[in-house]
């Protein structure tokens, strides 16, 4: 049923009140949604684009803040962020309970050196981090009643998995045609053991079937064989078979360990990717012997190449490293 405003004298009065006090403070035209006479939404209302009604806050509005920042001495600093607010709005009376919370988020956090989510790097402390501690450490364990007069020789400890799931990568392929790969999805694995000697260009890896305590204690007897007139200082990483209670370390090697969660510092982590890179892209294996062959094949024509592991783990930080006894 259509609504007449002119029946109720009382309603017409208190409607043309409101519609007054909209216009004043919004400067528009009809409010939205006014209801004319015979009932009908009034066509004629439109809104006047971009402006919109000045709200004034306790603080004043956004001109007022900004030039009460300019002249408290807050200002847009490097990169466009806005430098010393908290103290600006402060000079310019605001209130601390209101805008003065801003600080706890954006750039001013960040600044105010404030905690924030650190970056892999950070949580691991950094190759910055152990570039300090390692020399220190060396200087510690590197006695000459300890060393006895050998070699001392840096290795870097890992292991990785391989198996036959395929790794899709680019490859070369006459024009115009593309190439076609075969996929495959079973979950059969080996694994390898390695440990790399940066400054000697020296590869040493032991295949196996499983990664346990014993196959590590296996290993580092290999390496202590392999090179027993050297005193061995081995970086590893925390895995549970490398720091277990019955793990037996050879009388010429010493483990360290790499802070955690940081396999960016590792370069055997590399020698990995190398493997993976030239040894299987877009292989396809009938079976985990096929596997094992690849492997048997690349790992000792990539630990005859020292000119090549040099080049892929000498890095300047392990090479300015001193291994003298003192």
């Amino acid at each position: 049923m259509p609504i007449d405003s002119s029946s109720c004298p009382a309603q017409r009065h208190a409607q043309s009140n409101s519609v007054s006090a909209w216009r004043k403070q919004s400067n528009c035209g009809s409010p939205p949604g006014t209801i004319s006479q015979g009932g009908r939404f009034s066509s004629q209302w439109r809104p006047q684009l971009g402006r919109s009604p000045s709200i004034k806050s306790e603080y004043g509005t956004g001109t007022e803040v900004l030039a009460a920042l300019a002249g408290a001495g807050g200002g847009w600093g490097d990169g466009g962020r806005l430098s010393n607010s908290c103290c600006a709005i402060s000079k310019a009376g605001a209130s601390s309970k209101g805008l003065c919370r801003v600080q706890a988020f954006g750039p001013t956090r960040v600044e105010e050196g404030v905690s924030r989510h650190a970056s892999p790097q950070e949580q691991a402390g950094g190759p910055r981090g152990l570039e300090k501690k390692l020399p220190m450490e060396l200087e510690a364990l590197l006695k000459k009643k300890v060393v006895k007069g050998r070699h001392v020789r840096l290795m870097f400890q890992d292991e990785a998995r391989f198996g036959r799931m395929v790794r899709i990568r680019r490859c070369w392929a006459p024009a115009p045609e593309r190439p076609v790969v075969d996929n495959g999805y079973e979950r059969e694995f080996t694994y390898v053991y390695g440990a790399v000697s940066p400054m000697e260009g020296q590869l040493d890896w032991m295949i196996c079937r499983k990664m346990n305590t014993e196959m590590m204690e296996k290993f580092l007897l290999q390496v202590s064989s392999a090179h027993p007139l050297d005193f061995i200082v081995m970086i590893i990483d925390g895995a549970s078979s490398h720091v277990a209670h019955a793990l037996v370390v050879p009388e010429n090697i010493r483990l360290y360990r790499l802070p955690a969660y940081s396999p960016q510092l590792n370069p055997q982590e590399h020698i990995w990717d190398e493997i993976r890179e030239k040894e299987f892209p877009n292989r396809v294996f009938a079976d985990m012997d096929g596997v094992i062959r690849q492997l048997e094949t690349g790992l000792p024509q990539l630990a005859s190449d020292s000119v090549r592991l040099r080049s892929i783990t000498a890095w300047p930080w392990i090479v300015s490293l001193i291994l003298k006894a003192n």
